[in-house]
């Protein structure tokens, strides 16, 4: 398949869209399939801004809404997974998986699926120790810390995620990078153009630790990432002496990082010049980036340094300060945002050294636009530049960077057979992207070997996930402390007995559907939210209702759920998708809304009706 890779999207869907079309109409290759790293901001209309983690200041629409309301339909499908700046209200909605809009499918906090029998994995968040093992506690409307805290990456997620097999080909898909994956790659290339991971490098904590497992346990062809908002190839190589091989690696890395002059690290060739590093104080830092910090409960590491493509928000709502912070070194061209409103400022946050070519932002709504802010769209010349950068980019995960210690490895393959399972020693081509933007390295156009061929493309259920998820929901928590799980091995044989009874008795699914019923269920609720808008409207400002016309909308409003189909037992290995879940609004797109509307997402209802388990997301309300 003709995939195409996408780094951070920031709202920017219809550049993203515009690059892959220009793609198509310069090389006349089709673009099969599009995967979204993160940070996708399906933002439906403004009240949605209430559950994105970013200052009041840099709130801009996107382009989403256009997708969600039909204005425009996805030219590929798409797949996504979730970063640290969401519209999380919407997300969680569709915890378990589903369509954000037509042509646009979310992976949930952790999901599996299988496109032309390639499996893709993904796992949404980014990972903070803090909250690890915690439960999915954070209800809507979320407060400043549980807005801060909902996309963090949970252990329930991942020990899911572990129990996929491997040796079958997967393209894993996260927004954190795998701890250590840095030292699998040009290192020393990686730190010429983002200076200010060098300590995170050095000391080998740059990255999630919990994503390494993942990685060596299933072993996947292809990972792609985002959220550092830099282009990074690395090879990763399973192999049984990997934990030495590694810690020798971190050596050589350290040894060869000591020989780097100053010098070297400040210049930056020309090519390298569009990340608008700026070297001050021996921190390099990105000007645009959203950085938030999300360790509510967690006491600040010494001479911490920020990103520098972040705008910085400091979220450490529970945390002590630290005197660790005052020896911190901000960023000159990073937007530095305080978001602690109700913490008294600290002796050491005095003392603290400041750029004085930072941009200071408070939260304030009266301030001024982010002149650095993510353009969400792009005018025809620079997408004629972004797609020549796309098509020259390279390394390309089959042709990875040499490593730190100045060898090259070489792929004599572009990816896995699409014929057995692969035996021995494997090898992991990882990826990450920079953020949609001119002059960013933010898209890869490869080919993928896919066990069958069919287009468009097939998005089927993966029996493995389904097995999974039925075995484990049990011990799904919405409390602030997790459930425990049972013993692994206990864990292994529940799984190896749901995937028995799903391969031999199958799932109960709805038959085959028919698109003319479903697109005039689906405009039919988009007719009743707008109804339901304006009698909202309406009634705040003292008019009377409207007389409903004759011959309205037969559909009961209090049911805004699809008509039922009758159902049929079929086996899980051969069930699309849409079959079971099809895009369905709940909120109104732009400019309709409701600040605390909570919402039952009849996909959710959908997935959990066809594994018979309990709706423990968004539940329809008890009615009295």
């Amino acid at each position: 398949m003709r995939v195409a890779v996408q780094g951070c999207s920031h709202g920017s869907l219809s550049a993203i869209y515009d690059t892959v079309g220009e793609y198509t109409r310069r090389k006349g290759e089709t673009v099969d399939l599009l995967l979204l790293c993160g940070d996708f901001q399906a933002l439906r209309n403004k009240h949605d801004f209430a559950s994105l983690a970013v200052p009041p200041k840099y709130h801009a629409l996107g382009t989403f809404h256009e997708y969600y309301s039909g204005v425009r339909v996805a030219p590929v499908l798409t797949i996504v997974i979730g970063g640290n700046h969401e519209a999380s209200n919407y997300m969680w909605e569709l915890y378990h998986g589903g369509w954000l809009a037509p042509n646009i499918y979310y992976l949930g906090c952790a999901g599996s699926v299988m496109v032309n029998g390639l499996r893709i994995v993904g796992s949404s968040g980014i990972y903070k120790e803090h909250d690890y093992r915690k439960g999915h506690f954070e209800k809507v409307p979320y407060t400043p810390s549980t807005l801060r805290s909902v996309y963090h990456t949970r252990k329930y997620d991942v020990e899911k995620l572990s129990h996929l097999p491997s040796g079958v080909p997967t393209v894993f898909m996260s927004h954190d990078w795998p701890i250590g994956i840095a030292h699998h790659g040009n290192t020393r290339a990686l730190l010429q153009r983002k200076k200010f991971f060098r300590a995170e490098v050095e000391n080998n904590t740059l990255g999630s630790p919990p994503l390494l497992e993942l990685m060596k346990k299933i072993q996947p062809d292809y990972w792609f990432a985002a959220h550092l908002h830099v282009k990074f190839a690395a090879m990763y190589e399973h192999s049984k002496d990997w934990e030495a091989k590694a810690a020798n690696e971190v050596k050589e890395v350290r040894k060869e990082l000591e020989k780097v002059e100053v010098a070297d690290l400040v210049e930056v060739d020309r090519r390298e010049s569009v990340y608008d590093d700026v070297d001050v104080g021996g921190r390099h830092a990105n000007p645009d980036e959203i950085v938030i910090s999300d360790d509510d409960g967690a006491a600040s590491p010494t001479k911490h340094v920020s990103n520098p493509d972040e705008i910085a928000i400091s979220d450490d709502d529970d945390a002590p300060p630290s005197k660790a912070a005052a020896k911190t070194v901000v960023n000159p061209d990073e937007i530095a945002i305080s978001d602690d409103d109700n913490a008294p400022p600290s002796k050491a946050a005095a003392k603290t050294v400041v750029n004085p070519d930072e941009i200071a932002i408070s939260d304030d709504e009266g301030g001024t636009a982010n002149p650095d802010g993510i353009a969400v769209s792009l005018s025809d010349d620079e997408l004629e530049d972004e797609l020549d950068a796309a098509l020259a980019m390279s390394p390309t995960p089959s042709e990875p960077e040499p490593s730190a210690q100045g060898s090259s490895t070489k792929s004599t393959a572009a990816g896995p057979s699409s014929s057995a399972k692969r035996t021995g020693p494997t090898t992991t081509r990882f990826l990450a992207l920079d953020k949609c933007g001119h002059g960013k390295e933010f898209i890869q156009f490869l080919d993928i070997p896919a066990p069958h061929e069919h287009s468009p493309p097939r998005l089927m259920y993966d029996p493995h996930w389904l097995a999974i998820t039925r075995a484990l929901h049990p011990y799904l928590s919405l409390e602030v402390y997790g459930a425990s799980l049972p013993p692994r091995v206990e864990q292994e044989a529940l799984v190896a007995d749901e995937l028995v009874r799903i391969n031999g008795e199958g799932v109960l699914v709805p038959e085959e559907l028919v698109e003319d019923d479903f697109m005039a269920d689906m405009n039919a609720e988009f007719d009743a939210l707008e109804r339901r808008e304006s009698a909202a409207e309406r009634a705040a400002a003292g008019l009377p209702e409207e007389e409903e016309e004759p011959n309205g909308d037969p559909k009961s409003e209090s049911d805004p759920l699809p008509h039922c189909a009758p159902l049929d037992w079929e086996s899980a290995d051969k069930i699309e998708v849409g079959r079971v879940q099809q895009f369905w609004p709940t909120a109104p797109p732009y400019p309709g809304g409701d600040p605390g509307q909570w919402y039952t997402n009849p996909q959710t209802e959908a997935f959990c009706g066809m594994l018979g388990i309990q709706n423990k997301v968004n539940p329809r309300p008890v009615l009295r």
